[in-house]
């Protein structure tokens, strides 16, 4: 009796060394010998190592960190760029970086209004008084978010109950009045 082996290489077939795992990110599914060299992506990677997962607030693909505070070395703040131990911060506007242009601010453009025409008759003489900040919101004539919906645009848009502010004088055009809508609207801070 007589035995013979046979292979591929025997029938003249070259052996063509390679990685024969498809799921590899080298596989060849030319190949007939598995080499061993099989590679395969980074956890969250794929082959070509983009992330296929979602970036944490360090940017850590596949993170956990939620906070970018916590991306920073011990003793190091973030600032609002994220970036450990920098210098940019939120403008009044809460803008990273930026120059208070992009809201309405209360100090250079609302007090101006209620100076120029609301505090001859409220500046302190009772009721209600408009000569600041933490006067006007005492005053429980704004609420916060909803221009439209607060007393105050409705005092100077002559929609409300009793006379049209300001009383006595001309009343205020719709692009002062829109303007202080606008600021109510942004969340009327004291910027």
């Amino acid at each position: 009796m007589f035995l013979v082996f046979w292979s591929c290489s025997d029938s003249g077939e070259p052996y063509i060394n390679g990685c024969m795992d498809s799921t590899a990110c080298n596989s060849n599914l030319d190949a007939t010998y598995d080499d061993g060299s099989c590679t395969y992506p980074d956890d969250n990677y794929d082959c070509d190592n983009n992330c296929i997962t979602s970036l944490d607030a360090c940017d850590t693909c596949g993170g956990e960190i939620d906070d970018i505070s916590n991306c920073c070395q011990d003793g190091q703040l973030a600032d609002c760029t994220g970036t450990c131990d920098g210098d940019a911060e939120n403008d009044d506007c809460g803008i990273c970086s930026g120059d208070n242009s992009s809201c309405v601010n209360y100090s250079s453009e609302i007090q101006s209004i209620f100076n120029a025409n609301c505090t001859s008759c409220h500046g302190g003489l009772g009721g209600l008084t408009l000569d600041s900040y933490s006067t006007l919101i005492a005053g429980n004539i704004i609420e916060s978010g909803n221009g439209a919906g607060s007393l105050l645009i409705k005092k100077l848009r002559g929609t409300a109950s009793g006379s049209q502010m300001p009383q006595g004088g001309s009343p205020l055009d719709d692009a002062t009045i829109n303007l202080i809508e606008t600021w109510i609207d942004e969340g009327a801070l004291d910027n």
